[in-house]
């Protein structure tokens, strides 16, 4: 069990070739968590199926979403689940810090979108550095995430800086239509 998966490669790998049965597994939620409706478990296919099938088992009577994938997949997407989510909140509390500004004042005149930034990265605030340091610099695939994003921002700047409004609002209009297409999955 854990968050990443290809620093484990060799391990996993000789344990399978050991002929030990061998899966690994990512709960994608914290140890607080009461109920498992709606939250994801994904299961790493490490070529043995009955290993496979009977880590699922263990959440047959849980409504948890199991999500069946490959070690290099799983470490691609979780750059951009963990990775980037994690960054990105760390560079706003970052931000914010440095920015002189005291965070009692900022919240004297919030706003809503303000405020619901604030909660997510102060629980980010809250978490083991060290673990989310190796999250970070430890994912083969880490780097892939922390460009798109710094590029995602410079970005932004350059509409901003230019004052080009066509290209902010594509930004915009293109970030809307791929967190619609996600909210019509849900929905349906």
């Amino acid at each position: 069990m854990g968050s990443l998966k290809t620093p484990l490669r060799a391990g996993l790998e000789a344990l399978a070739r050991a002929g030990c049965r061998v899966t690994s597994l990512h709960p994608m939620f914290g140890p607080d968590t009461e109920l498992l409706s709606g939250r994801h478990v994904i299961f790493i296919d490490m070529g043995h199926a009955a290993a496979l099938q009977q880590a699922q088992d263990l959440f047959a009577p849980t409504m948890a979403e199991r999500i069946v994938m490959g070690l290099d997949e799983h470490d691609r997407l979780i750059a951009y689940v963990l990775g980037l989510s994690h960054a990105l909140n760390i560079a706003f509390f970052t931000a914010l810090a440095d920015s002189g500004e005291a965070a009692t004042r900022l919240g004297q005149m919030s706003s809503t979108t303000f405020d619901a930034q604030l909660e997510v990265a102060s629980r980010v605030a809250a978490e083991s550095p060290e673990l989310y340091f190796e999250i970070q610099s430890l994912n083969d695939y880490g780097g892939e995430s922390l460009a798109a994003l710094s590029t995602a921002v410079e970005r932004v700047v350059q509409a901003v800086r230019t004052k080009n409004a066509a290209a902010f609002t594509a930004l915009m209009t293109r970030g809307r239509a791929y967190l619609d297409a996600r909210a019509a999955v849900r929905a349906s």
